[in-house]
């Protein structure tokens, strides 16, 4: 046995099962939304939060949303926040055919203008805008264009209503 082979294939072993032993220990498994003290507001305090009713569809779809991020569904039992919402959605033609003046792709924009307050002392908490924009291609189908003028308003609200939830655990957090 030569001198290189006697002395490099225990620090090659050695170097391997460091490298090995760094890299499984480096691995943590935990939940997505797992709780940390200190750094937000727990899932108790997020399912706190009664949202108001809304008068629109986008809006509806917004305040579904978001009180499935909140709480897994349904209305809390013992609401210690209200949240106010108002929702507003826009519909934007961004491309047009110029022999036809026809529109070929178009944007929603949903807005939610929102009101946090405490329900023990009703003192506002926090208040914002937050908006998100999902854009569609449009065609000659009517319906195909209302499906999807419809799926965009969706998949605005949903980033809205995550938006939204994030607004509301970061103000539960500084409270």
């Amino acid at each position: 046995m030569s001198w290189f082979d006697q002395y490099t294939k225990p620090l090659v072993l050695v170097g391997l099962l460091a490298l090995t032993s760094f890299s499984v220990s480096a691995c943590q498994v935990q939940p997505l939304n797992a709780e940390k003290p200190g750094t937000t507001a727990t899932r108790s305090e997020l399912s706190g939060v009664d949202i108001l009713e809304v008068d629109t569809r986008v809006g509806q779809q917004v305040r579904n949303h978001l009180i499935f991020g909140l709480n897994g569904g349904g209305r809390p039992e013992g609401a210690t926040h209200t949240l106010k919402l108002d929702i507003k959605s826009v519909r934007t033609n961004i491309s047009i055919v110029t022999s036809t003046q026809a529109p070929t792709a178009a944007q929603v924009m949903v807005t939610a203008s929102y009101t946090l307050n405490d329900k023990a002392n009703n003192v506002t908490l926090a208040t914002g805008i937050r908006q998100a924009v999902a854009s569609y291609d449009r065609t000659n189908q009517s319906f195909a264009n209302q499906r999807a003028e419809r799926d965009a308003e969706n998949r605005a609200a949903r980033e809205v209503a995550e938006q939204l939830r994030l607004a509301i655990a970061a103000a539960l957090a500084g409270q």
